[in-house]
């Protein structure tokens, strides 16, 4: 999935325009600023992702391996809970 990158300013003047856009799963907006970029995400994304954060923390904190990230960690002596 490709994520557009839109500047504030059109952001700020078109933001129903981008959220429309965001909403019927397009994907992720970059918005870039001055002072730092945000992606815009779907609320139904943004609850898959910690979801899956959530996965990860409970796999690692059990010490099982989640698509063998676990096994990979462990190898190089980064496992840690998060």
């Amino acid at each position: 999935m490709t994520m557009q990158k839109v500047p504030l300013n059109d952001a700020q003047n078109e933001f129903k325009f981008v959220m429309d856009q965001v909403c019927s799963g397009l994907g992720p907006v970059l918005i870039s600023g001055i002072r730092g970029n945000a992606v815009l995400v779907c609320e139904s994304d943004w609850r898959e992702i910690q979801q899956k954060i959530q996965e990860l923390r409970l796999s690692l904190m059990s010490g099982h391996s989640v698509d063998g990230m676990g096994e990979r960690l462990k190898s190089r002596g980064e496992e840690q809970p998060l």
